[in-house]
């Protein structure tokens, strides 16, 4: 799966609309930190993630809660959802690492995000080599890929 002009344009857009005050604020979701358009979401679960997501961004925004709580947070609609999965499991502890090490300030957004690229492209590498070792659609997985431009697995 590719992604199409329009989910670029609509990535770009939202990126666009935020500032950077907004987008420091918020490592839970950096490409939404606070805007409000509407992504080609393919499963409902996804969907119900990046509402979810949307909200603890803004209670991480509004300092109510830390982006570690924020994931903490997210991470019980995951295991709701869809319960727990290898690939999620890894995708999720390293995303709530990233979280912890942004509210200590040991690393910045453009860091985090970085090397959450990173971690989804070797998610993505390996998953491709063997798509068959998890009964489960990684959703969670699919939802930080879809937040970041990138294709589903």
């Amino acid at each position: 799966m590719t992604i199409s002009s329009k989910t670029t344009a609509c990535i770009a857009g939202c990126m666009a609309g935020c500032s950077i005050k907004k987008i420091k604020s918020l490592i839970l979701v950096a490409a939404l930190a606070g805007c409000a358009t509407t992504m080609p979401w393919n499963d409902t679960r996804q969907e119900t993630l990046r509402q979810e997501g949307e909200y603890l961004a803004g209670m991480v925004k509004m300092h109510k809660i830390t982006k570690a709580q924020a994931a903490d947070r997210l991470n019980v609609k995951r295991i709701q959802l869809v319960g727990a999965n290898l690939y999620d499991d890894e995708v999720f502890g390293y995303y709530h690492q990233l979280a912890e090490e942004r509210d200590r300030n040991k690393i910045s957004t453009a860091e985090a995000q970085s090397l959450m690229r990173k971690k989804l492209d070797d998610v993505r590498i390996r998953y491709r080599q063997n798509p068959g070792k998890s009964d489960q659609i990684p959703v969670f997985t699919n939802y930080m890929m879809s937040l970041y431009g990138l294709p589903i697995l």
